[in-house]
């Protein structure tokens, strides 16, 4: 029931007869002496304010338990989000029983004073996989297979069912009891589309609270994605002296590798876009473009401290992080202050991410943008005769270090018709190729000072032109990449 109805109700219920009455004794108060007409009247007013009252506090009360239920929705989905994102984290090239319990361990931060345990299957045998439980000081550890614990559960689920029938029903949900300390719980099957991969195992002193069990439950589908992810072979195969192994090696890294950068530009209204990439073979640039709305869109552009492997896998996973946070932040300063705190526990702490994140739409005259350790970009204002370095605070790389709350900001660059930005990594100024020497912003604005008004890509080929040998055969020391952003 609503605000709304409830309020309705307390109306209907106390409020409107309490008022019938107090009316129906005012009108009497007309027709007695006056000693007992000021007593009906004082009488009517009596119960005028008890209705108020009444009013008063029940509605008081309504919308103290509606902001209690609101605040305890709002919990569950941070935690269920957190969840989500946390899985998204887990290094794919880790084992299958490690995933797990890293998975395991974010479930038991979320719900304490429980024990977690995933059973999986081998030859249609159900088989220990992975356990979390707390320690004296409080923190998550693993659960070893030698555990008396694990025994006991073991054979209690083998009293419950087996893993042919299992795949057959398609799952189930049931409480559990374990005589090892006494100690209940629930039992939950880890299937994706009536596909069981596990089973997940919650045990402790104390019944979960509702809230808990829908935790329980929405972990338990997210925990499926691993195992179909893990199943579709995402775990990086190693690389031996094995021709097929090889070529299958450096499809993935091709794969990899690839999907740093976008396919096909996207068609922009009011704008034009160029990019342009020449890769090492280190492998560390990325970009990407996003629709935020219909008229509004997001670059990103960055590198990564990594190389090769490393840096594609942390990118192919910082695109995914992205992306589950996009919808909720859409300032670019939001974004990176969000997308930090998760760099920051990353599984690949020696790596950070030097990004630039911009908005910019056909209905505005401005380019929003928050910077992580990148280069500062440059404007072009051809119709205006000039180019400029703006004024920019650069910011710290993600994932390099903790820096406290909301680091990045905003910040704003007015833009006219014709007027262009160019972004770029440092691999263009710092190694622009052989026999050529390094250059920097200021060289790069001065080129673009005179270079006359040209479309976004006739643009930047007069500039690559310029600045980057073109008769050399061999792979830059660093990647190359620009991307040249022009209002129309």
């Amino acid at each position: 029931m609503t605000e709304s109805s409830n309020k309705n109700l307390i109306i209907i219920k106390y409020c409107l007869p309490l008022s019938v009455v107090s009316f129906i004794i005012f009108i009497c108060g007309f027709f007695f002496e006056d000693a007992f007409k000021t007593s009906l009247w004082a009488a009517a007013i009596f119960a005028i304010l008890v209705s108020l009252v009444i009013y008063s506090y029940t509605t008081e009360k309504i919308t103290n338990q509606n902001i209690t239920e609101i605040n305890n929705l709002k919990d569950k989905l941070e935690k269920v989000s957190k969840i989500q994102y946390g899985l998204h984290l887990i290094n794919p090239r880790l084992k299958l029983n490690d995933k797990v319990c890293f998975a395991l361990k974010l479930l038991s931060d979320i719900i304490p004073n429980k024990i977690f345990v995933c059973f999986n299957s081998e030859d249609n045998e159900i088989l220990f996989l992975a356990g979390v439980k707390k320690n004296s000081l409080n923190h998550s550890e693993k659960i070893s297979s030698e555990d008396p614990l694990i025994s006991d559960i073991s054979n209690r689920i083998k009293t419950l069912t087996d893993w042919k029938s299992l795949q057959e029903t398609g799952g189930f949900f049931k409480p559990i009891n374990i005589s090892t300390g006494n100690i209940q719980g629930q039992i939950i099957t880890v299937d994706f589309y009536s596909k069981v991969y596990g089973i997940l195992i919650e045990i402790g002193r104390e019944k979960l609270s509702d809230s808990e069990n829908e935790i329980f439950n929405e972990f338990s589908k997210n925990l499926a994605l691993v195992f179909e992810e893990d199943e579709k072979n995402i775990n990086i195969p190693t690389i031996t002296t094995s021709k097929t192994n090889t070529i299958e090696s450096d499809n993935l890294l091709n794969n990899l590798y690839e999907n740093m950068f976008p396919q096909s530009l996207p068609t922009l209204t009011g704008w034009k876009l160029a990019k342009y990439f020449t890769a090492s073979s280190k492998r560390a640039d990325f970009m990407d473009f996003l629709n935020l709305t219909t008229d509004k869109q997001m670059i990103l552009f960055g590198k990564c401290s990594g190389q090769g492997i490393n840096a594609a896998l942390y990118v192919s996973r910082l695109k995914l992080i992205i992306r589950c946070f996009i919808e909720e932040f859409q300032s670019p300063a939001k974004l990176l202050n969000k997308i930090s705190k998760y760099l920051n526990s990353d599984l690949m702490p020696d790596i950070f991410v030097d990004l630039t994140a911009l908005t910019f739409s056909p209905l505005d005259n401005q380019i929003t943008l928050a910077m992580a350790g990148s280069t500062i970009p440059i404007i072009n204002r051809t119709r205006s005769g000039y180019a400029e370095i703006p004024e920019l605070q650069t910011g710290i790389p993600l994932g390099l270090f903790n820096q406290g709350t909301d680091p990045y900001k905003d910040q704003i660059i007015n833009i006219m018709p014709g007027d262009g930005i160019l972004l770029h990594t440092d691999g263009i100024t710092d190694f622009p190729g052989k026999d050529k020497e390094r250059i920097t912003n200021e060289d790069l604005k001065n080129i673009l000072d005179k270079l006359p008004e040209q479309n976004a890509d006739e643009m930047l080929n007069s500039l690559i032109r310029q600045i980057i040998s073109q008769n050399s055969n061999e792979l830059p020391e660093e990647d190359h990449s620009m991307i040249y952003l022009k209002a129309e």
